[in-house]
């Protein structure tokens, strides 16, 4: 950045002191409303009316589809954005967009908290930084800055503050709460919910889940390649006269940074936008497919079978993700290679549910303190009292 810009950016901050009621809330990749800060920022906009909450994103569309509802939204880099995160006095993220995309010079003087966005098993931050993996010397440094110089991360556990927050982030604070989108597993879904999810895609499921069993599968992205998926082991043909014959319908969800397109043939799977909030959906869902992603432990809050698919499993953990914990320890349900595989232990969900419940409620207490749905007032309250402080 160049000596005037920075003269000018000094002056701006320096005319806009801040408040104390002032909050950021800053959104995810590719400016989603999404994840932890989207739950978090709905429940300051519902229960917290003493603070003055805006959503910063980079999308156009998100802040008029909140402004439709009434609720304080600015696109980066307007006029609007830049007051919002001048005037705060905590900026709430739950990844590093605001640090990429040019938020974090306009946070200077704010106190900053991770919500981060999921417990597993792989590792990530200072301890991805040493890994054994075969990482460019850049992508180590990005690892130690972007996990570095947080007022507080939010943990869900005793095990994950000691394992894996207290390694991979430097921070003053970890707050244990629990994760904010948790709270939308146990509770009815309201209007605002549903922004940023895939409305078309919801009201399917709605509709097909009175006629069949529904099952979700949400793999994790590949660091090398988009269309992992299509060159995975599955037919699509085969695995449609399955679910045919068992009653089901699959819903396929990648991840933000994946996308999978499958012919219109193909009635009985169904594609819900990539790019959306699969939260509240969830509940919906009879049975949780997926890899390495972290989306199982939030679905283990609903106590229904989950099923591995890890069908590039050595690859995975050899070149791109190194694992902190055993993956066979983590994941309560079985682990499928195969298609075959897959179709039995879909069965076997279908028809004992009750199966792997107890190794079920073994991780998730391991993983999660608290299965009230009020992680979002605990955080709320943390942030007060930090807010003050400014």
């Amino acid at each position: 950045m160049e000596p005037d810009q920075i003269r000018i950016i000094a002056r701006f901050l320096a005319e806009r002191p801040r408040q104390p009621e002032n909050i950021a809330f800053v959104s995810g990749a590719d400016g989603q409303f999404a994840g932890n800060v989207k739950y978090l920022f709905l429940h300051f906009a519902r229960h917290v009316p003493q603070c003055k909450s805006v959503f910063v994103t980079t999308s156009p569309d998100v802040p008029r589809a909140l402004r439709g509802l009434g609720l304080a939204a600015a696109c980066f880099p307007s006029q609007d954005a830049l007051e919002a995160l001048a005037r705060a006095s905590v900026v709430v993220a739950d990844g590093f967009q605001y640090r990429e995309k040019g938020m974090a010079v306009f946070a200077i003087g704010a106190k900053t908290v991770q919500l981060w966005h999921g417990v597993g098993f792989k590792k990530i931050g200072f301890v991805e930084a040493e890994t054994s993996l075969d990482l460019p010397p850049e992508r180590r440094t990005y690892l130690r800055e972007m996990y570095s110089g947080y007022d507080a991360v939010v943990s869900t556990s005793p095990f994950y503050t000691e394992h894996l927050f207290k390694t991979s982030f430097g921070a003053r604070e970890i707050w244990e709460t629990g994760y904010p989108r948790n709270d939308v597993l146990v509770r009815p879904v309201a209007k605002d919910d549903l922004v940023g999810c895939d409305l078309e895609g919801y009201a399917r499921v709605r509709v097909l889940g009175k006629r069949f069993r529904l099952c979700l599968y949400a793999p994790t992205f590949r660091d090398d390649s988009g269309d992992f998926f299509l060159r995975g082991p599955l037919c699509f043909e085969s695995l449609s006269r399955f679910l045919e014959r068992e009653g089901m319908v699959l819903f396929l969800k990648m991840h933000a940074f994946t996308e999978a397109r499958l012919g219109s043939e193909f009635t009985n799977i169904q594609v819900i936008d990539h790019a959306s909030d699969v939260y509240p959906l969830l509940p919906h869902f009879s049975c949780l497919i997926t890899d390495y992603s972290s989306i199982y432990m939030d679905y283990l809050h609903l106590d229904r079978p989950v099923v591995f698919f890890p069908f590039d499993r050595d690859d995975y953990a050899s070149r791109m993700r190194e694992f902190q914990f055993d993956y066979d320890a983590m994941t309560p349900g079985p682990k499928c290679f195969t298609q075959d595989d897959l179709e039995r232990a879909l069965v076997r969900a279908a028809t004992d549910p009750e199966a792997d419940r107890a190794r079920r409620r073994e991780v998730r207490d391991l993983a999660f303190s608290h299965h009230d749905g009020r992680a979002c007032w605990r955080v709320a309250e943390h942030i007060l009292r930090l807010a003050a402080t400014v």
